[in-house]
């Protein structure tokens, strides 16, 4: 309905136009002409809402899908250099494990006391026992370690000699230093933590010349572990360095 009314509203403008005040037709020239038709035309998209909201939801939905598309892409960009930068960090950092581990694995000595700083003590691997508790002749089991079910105690004896014409110390527990036992080249077990003052770990105390001292490594192990030992392997870590040394 408008649009009819817009219609016939041009019309009288245009024929308007083109009488005058007399009955005469006036020519017009090619410009103005044009000028009518592009007035008429104006016009008419500007009463044609359907035409003029239909155009603008058109260029707003192709902004909006370019808008989306740049978002995404922008997204992605990110998100693969955010991953790169994480693989290059975990790299880096393999990287210097790697080294620290190499470097330790230099560290070499002959007899893990030296390691320890133990000035003229000499260590030595005198077997291990199976115990299911220790001390095995302990009455008062506060002063005793009792293995739990299906295990057993083993008992790792270290003597540290002392060869020497005077009296040395030997004060591991001022180290700080950690120990782990490896059997028959397997897998490393942790040590017990225990306040025997026979207890390798801790030992702080001094030896007599040409003496030795017999002082213990406790773990626990299940009963099927426990095998004969034909290799030990001691690991000591101890000042931010690591030794592995063979004891048998």
């Amino acid at each position: 309905m408008r649009k009819r009314f817009c219609f016939l509203f041009l019309i009288c403008i245009f024929i308007f136009t083109m009488t005058g005040c007399g009955n005469e037709i006036p020519e017009m020239s090619e410009e103005e002409s044009a000028m009518v038709s592009n007035y008429a035309a104006t016009l008419l998209l500007k009463y044609d809402s359907g035409y003029q909201t239909k155009l603008l939801n058109q260029e707003q939905l192709k902004q909006e899908e370019q808008m989306q598309k740049q978002i995404q892409e922008e997204a992605q960009r990110l998100a693969a250099l955010e991953a790169e930068k994480e693989a290059k960090k975990q790299e880096e950092e393999q990287a210097k494990e790697s080294e620290g581990q190499s470097s330790v694995e230099t560290v070499t000595y002959v007899n893990p006391a030296e390691f320890l700083g133990l000035d003229e003590i000499s260590i030595s691997y005198n077997g291990v026992e199976y115990l299911d508790q220790y001390p095995k002749d302990g009455e008062d089991l506060y002063f005793a370690t009792t293995a739990t079910e299906g295990c057993k105690l083993a008992v790792v004896h270290l003597g540290l000699s002392n060869q020497t014409s005077e009296v040395r110390s030997a004060d591991v527990f001022s180290t700080n230093a950690r120990f782990k036992v490896s059997f028959n080249d397997g897998d490393y077990h942790s040590i017990m933590s225990t306040l025997f003052t026979e207890d390798f770990s801790v030992f702080n105390g001094e030896i007599q010349p040409g003496e030795s001292v017999d002082t213990v490594l406790l773990m626990e192990l299940k009963e099927e572990d426990c095998v004969d030992v034909n290799a030990l392997n001691l690991y000591i870590k101890c000042n931010g360095q690591t030794l592995k040394t063979k004891l048998l």
